[in-house]
């Protein structure tokens, strides 16, 4: 049994205070384009936030069984609502013997996974496990290590992938816009996108053969 797994994120607050210093080449010697360097670089550290788990935090999680018929996507707006979100998804992952159910992901080896136990850790959520994040060991399934066979290709995106694959990509938002609708508060949008994601990453996992392909309901009313 294995489970498919997305996160959102979001910058830190206070994340500016973690950057790391800058300096502009040796080779600058005009104060204006030194300054403008510097904020320049600065800008791209503070946007990069989100990207990283000891400056970002996360706003939604989806996952589901490779049984499951419907995702399941909390939307997080607090930490305290963060730990519970965390504590809970870890309840599902980990089973009584302490074994962890393989994680489906797509770029969660280099992401998702670290981000989720270093949320775990910073926030204090006891029954977090300890994740194998290995290329070649971790026991968890990364589709863009599969896709790319293990960086021998450019890596694309989530979308761009599904593309490629014919699946439906009508996602109404994108990943960049996640900042933009949390200061909106438009909760609904970062759940569908969340959601959206979480079922695309399971689409991509079974065209790949990395779980089973969930049987095709018919249609009430439909032909025998």
């Amino acid at each position: 049994m294995a489970i498919i797994v997305d996160c959102e994120t979001l910058a830190i607050e206070g994340a500016e205070a973690l950057t790391e210093p800058v300096s502009a080449p040796v080779n600058y010697k005009d104060p204006e384009k030194i300054a403008a360097y510097i904020a320049e670089k600065q800008r791209d550290q503070i946007e990069k936030a989100a990207l990283y788990p000891y400056t970002s935090r996360i706003i939604a999680l989806g996952y589901c069984y490779e049984t499951d018929e419907v995702n399941r996507v909390e939307v997080i707006n607090n930490e305290g609502r963060e730990a519970t979100v965390l504590r809970e998804f870890w309840s599902a992952v980990v089973g009584p013997s302490g074994n962890v159910l393989p994680l489906v992901t797509f770029n969660g080896r280099a992401f998702d996974l670290p981000l989720l136990m270093v949320r775990s850790r910073l926030l204090g959520v006891p029954n977090a496990p300890e994740l194998n994040v290995d290329r070649y060991r971790s026991p968890h399934p990364d589709l863009l290590d599969i896709l790319t066979f293990r960086g021998a290709l450019p890596a694309r995106s989530l979308t761009w992938f599904a593309t490629r694959f014919g699946l439906n990509t009508s996602d109404a938002f994108s990943g960049r816009e996640i900042a933009q609708l949390y200061e909106d508060g438009n909760w609904d949008a970062i759940r569908s996108h969340c959601d959206s994601d979480v079922t695309l990453t399971r689409q991509l996992a079974e065209r790949l053969g990395v779980v089973r392909r969930r049987p095709v309901v018919a249609a009430a009313g439909g032909p025998f």
